[in-house]
């Protein structure tokens, strides 16, 4: 998911970098500019939330994942 994120973070800076290719003349219109700018933030942070994962995260999803085993069964 990280790298998708990533993809399409490079591919919206792609239009803010090269406006020509897409048509916008040599400059991006400011309002849309702001909007493309705005998306690569919160995809940015996004890319970042889904990495910083704790150790406590992952000890407790491991155990919540457990207790529905039965490891100790009446003999």
């Amino acid at each position: 998911m990280r790298r998708k994120l990533q993809e399409v973070y490079t591919e919206l800076g792609q239009v803010l970098d090269s406006p020509q290719a897409f048509g916008l003349g040599k400059h991006v219109p400011q309002p849309l500019a702001d909007r493309l700018k705005s998306m690569r933030l919160i995809l940015r942070e996004a890319a970042r939330e889904r990495v910083s994962v704790s150790p406590d995260d992952d000890l407790a999803v491991e155990l919540s994942q457990d207790s529905d085993r039965k490891y100790f069964e009446r003999c």
